[in-house]
């Protein structure tokens, strides 16, 4: 059983935009292992846009957003012993961003 520390350590937090900066309520957010295959965890966001995900262990995982509206966008996350965090930013089609 992992120590408060330990679990603390494979935590993924943060949120999901869209390139305008509002937050995507209800994004689907799955982490999965690199090489693809189930996902290991799934949530949606929260009103703010924000999430949680624990990992199962250490390691290289693909972490994905996905808004029904927006499409999708994902990155790979390497924990080591320390949270990370991770801002997504989905393209609003058309909109023109500085």
């Amino acid at each position: 059983m992992a120590d408060e520390a330990g679990a603390e350590a494979l935590i993924i937090r943060g949120r999901v935009r869209d390139s305008l900066g509002v937050a995507l309520p209800r994004a689907v957010v799955t982490l999965s292992g690199v090489g693809g295959g189930r996902h290991l965890v799934k949530t949606r966001s929260a009103e703010d846009g924000g999430f949680t995900v624990i990992a199962p262990t250490n390691g290289d995982y693909l972490l994905a957003a996905f808004s029904p509206q927006l499409g999708s966008q994902s990155v790979t996350v390497r924990l080591d012993g320390r949270p990370v965090e991770v801002e997504f930013r989905i393209d609003v089609p058309g909109a023109v961003t500085d």
